[in-house]
């Protein structure tokens, strides 16, 4: 497990990012940790020109361009930015567990408004969720893809989400080979471990699916549409002559067996679909068993009960009982949710539509930035004695403490600095120093 016991915040978030230093040049890497830290520092990002005036030119002498520039023709790629991260990640979970654990991916997309049309990939977008009369917006898509780490925690299995990445949808290739490449771009970090991929009935198609055959050692938990064809197993060769049947009779979920499970129905079973060429098991919810009312389908390619993490821990995420592994899928899928948690923290908190650059380079790589912000403030409590407090906390309650800590710092610096070129007595320096390296000295 990574661990980095510095007193000063500061010179901890230059270690963190300089995993990242082989993907950059010298300037360019100087220019990727300022941003860093801006975004870290402020509480509201409203640009990348409020940054500038409110935060990084009061301790650096960079000019404003040099940060556009940055990240409109600085070469380095988002999905190296990623592997990274995912690396980071990785070493959080003890090696002796590395077997006996299961790491779960989660992919969805998430439109973001904009207003003006001089934004590349900008366009008139389907939004399901809008409530203002009518279900269309103009904006972005962003399609993301986040990381569940399994923490030991007081002998329990905890998961923590980072952001790995977002890519902006452009119409060159759908959400489900954009999504698809994010997983493909990973999976070389992820061989040793069991990876569960949780998706909503958008990416449950045979394009997004098909990363499955790539990787032995990924599977996929997903909802899918109800009215999706279901089939009862292959039947037993009759003797007749001609090509046997490779599929059972169609089958109709009203008819399987439900039971009762808190609000729900809930009925599984072993089924083969068009989505894939192997039997899954299938799970059918319904709040009324006799309207059918509220139904919802999820698959699992995965037998349930060989999810390496609810085999081995007990969890505190989820609440599995062990004695029916029939219904894990339809508790593991609940973990899918964490991205939009995410994506809600990184609108609201974060200012994520509040990017004012124009290319389609440029804002991927700014959105970006702020998922590495927000995976470094999840990750930190587990990697500095001083902010375990902090761990499991509000990525935003973490900020807050990073922000206060970073002003401190870098004002104290700033202080020092002016009386080193004063040319104060070395005496009275060293008093200075011994004040500032006090926690409330500012």
């Amino acid at each position: 497990m990574v661990s980095i016991d510095q007193k000063s915040l500061i010179q901890t978030i230059k270690i963190y990012l300089s995993e990242y230093r082989s993907i950059f040049k010298k300037r360019s890497f100087v220019i990727f940790v300022i941003l860093i830290e801006a975004i870290l520092a402020v509480q509201e990002l409203r640009s990348i020109k409020f940054l500038y005036d409110n935060f990084i030119k009061k301790y650096w002498t960079k000019v404003l361009n040099s940060f556009y520039y940055f990240l409109s023709y600085t070469k380095f790629s988002v999905e190296s930015l990623m592997i990274v991260t995912v690396r980071i990640a990785l070493t959080l979970i003890p090696e002796d567990i590395k077997s006996s654990i299961t790491i779960f991916l989660i992919v969805d997309d998430t439109l973001q408004p904009k207003f003006g049309n001089k934004f590349d990939c900008y366009s008139k977008l389907f939004d399901h969720t809008q409530h203002n009369g009518t279900s269309y917006l103009n904006g972005h898509c962003f399609v993301s893809l986040v990381i569940n780490i399994p923490i030991l925690f007081n002998g329990k299995i905890k998961y923590i989400s980072l952001p790995v990445g977002y890519k902006l949808y452009d119409k060159t290739k759908s959400k489900l080979e954009i999504a698809g490449n994010m997983i493909v771009n990973v999976m070389p970090l992820l061989i040793d471990y069991q990876v569960i991929v949780l998706c909503d009935s958008w990416y449950t198609k045979k394009p997004f699916l098909e990363i499955s055959k790539n990787f032995n050692n990924i599977n996929v938990i997903g909802a899918v549409r109800s009215d999706t064809c279901l089939y009862d197993l292959q039947p037993k060769p009759t003797g007749k002559r001609g090509r046997p049947r490779k599929k059972g009779e169609k089958l109709n979920i009203k008819n399987f067996n439900y039971e009762k499970v808190d609000n729900y129905y809930i009925a599984t079973k072993k089924v083969i679909t068009n989505l894939f060429d192997e039997p899954v098991f299938v799970t059918v919810t319904t709040t009324d068993i006799d309207k059918f009312s509220s139904v919802r389908l999820y698959i699992s390619s995965i037998e349930p009960s060989e999810l390496e993490v609810f085999k081995n821990y007990n969890t505190d995420d989820l609440t599995i009982d062990k004695n029916k592994p029939h219904l894990i899928p339809f508790y593991t899928y609940k973990i899918r949710w964490n991205i939009e948690v995410i994506f809600y923290q990184h609108k609201f908190f974060w200012s994520f539509g509040k990017y004012m650059v124009r290319s389609q380079e440029a804002i991927e790589k700014y959105v970006n930035l702020l998922a590495i912000a927000y995976s470094f403030t999840v990750i930190l409590p587990f990697i500095n004695k001083a902010f375990s407090k902090y761990q499991f906390k509000s990525p935003q309650v973490t900020k807050n403490t990073i922000s206060y800590q970073m002003s401190k710092e870098l004002i104290l610096r700033t202080f020092v600095q002016k009386l080193q070129k004063n040319k104060i007595q070395e005496e009275v320096l060293k008093v200075i120093n011994s004040l500032a390296s006090q926690d409330n000295a500012s």
